[in-house]
């Protein structure tokens, strides 16, 4: 026997009112008119027989039965669009979803991924760039690569680790020419990167390093790509990752003005997917090609700074 349901599109319109605490908003998320929320809200209360809810000086909050609603239709919206995603990506077979932080996916992935092309140009690659954790089945991610404490990253089902980095100064060739030695970077501006909690990329720890008394005034960005652009650009001194500027010291655009001089990073990029019962083969074929493109950075740490490891085959999804 068929359950007596509350209206559906009313539902869809209650909880977009309930996020937003206004009818007006929720109208235009919905595309309709504010009457017309209004007129929804009426029909959902009218079917369960209470208000959902009461008018603020200013705005809008939850009744009681409002409160107790919420909860489990916005888990019920989530797992309708969950599921909406895994058949549209059911409809694009081809297509593998990966996602990254901006810095690794402009500066290292993307400049190679013309070569995983021409090997499987039956995979067509999405690529996304984020920098936060994201959901698997919400976002329609298939692979994800992250910067992990060394102490965190892992390999085994659902995951690989790839590389470490190292930090070093970096600069354009003119901007060397007036870095005859460290005490010179008191008269240059220093570029930093909003990076979190990651002693070796601050430029005070560097500067106690190199033995320079000065302040480490200069410019802040939000992404290291940014702070890498400035300095090819003559603006000032980064602190470099290497494999992600190989390609712009190999050209010549950057160079290291303090020779060998370097940190090892504290932190290792892995990648990470999904573990499922079934191997999905385009996120084996990706992921033993990120451990194939990740141990052929030579760094003084050996390949990959890691030791080689193998994509799990089986864990894959």
């Amino acid at each position: 026997m068929r359950r007596h349901l509350p209206p559906l599109q009313p539902l869809i319109a209650f909880e977009a009112v309930a996020r937003h605490l206004s009818f007006s908003k929720a109208a235009d998320e919905l595309c309709v008119t504010q009457s017309a929320v209004s007129h929804q809200m009426r029909q959902l209360e009218a079917h369960f027989g209470e208000k959902l809810f009461e008018r603020r000086n200013p705005g809008l909050a939850l009744t009681e039965a409002g409160e107790v609603l919420l909860p489990e239709l916005r888990e019920g919206i989530e797992r309708i669009h969950a599921a909406a995603e895994r058949l549209r990506r059911r409809n694009r077979a081809g297509t593998l979803t990966v996602a990254a932080p901006a810095g690794i996916a402009t500066l290292w992935l993307v400049p190679r991924l013309g070569r995983f092309s021409a090997r499987h140009p039956e995979i067509e690659i999405r690529l996304a760039a984020v920098e936060d954790a994201v959901d698997f089945a919400r976002d329609g991610i298939d692979v994800a690569l992250w910067m992990k404490p060394e102490a965190e990253a892992r390999s085994g089902p659902g995951a690989v680790r790839l590389l470490r980095e190292e930090i070093f100064p970096v600069c354009s060739p003119a901007v060397a020419e007036r870095l005859r030695s460290p005490a010179d970077l008191a008269g240059l501006l220093l570029l930093h990167e909003d990076h979190g909690d990651v002693p070796e990329l601050d430029w005070p720890v560097w500067l106690e390093r190199l033995g320079v008394a000065a302040s480490p005034r200069g410019l802040r960005f939000s992404h290291f790509g940014l702070a890498i652009r400035a300095a090819v650009d003559g603006v000032g001194v980064a602190l470099g990752r290497s494999p992600l500027i190989d390609a712009e010291l190999k050209a010549g655009r950057l160079v290291r003005p303090f020779g060998d001089l370097l940190m090892p990073a504290s932190r290792v990029y892995t990648a990470e997917w999904p573990v499922r019962a079934k191997p999905d083969p385009r996120i084996v074929a990706f992921t033993d090609w990120l451990v194939e493109e990740s141990c052929g950075c030579k760094l003084a740490a050996g390949p990959c700074g890691l030791p080689p490891v193998a994509a799990p085959r089986a864990a894959a999804e």
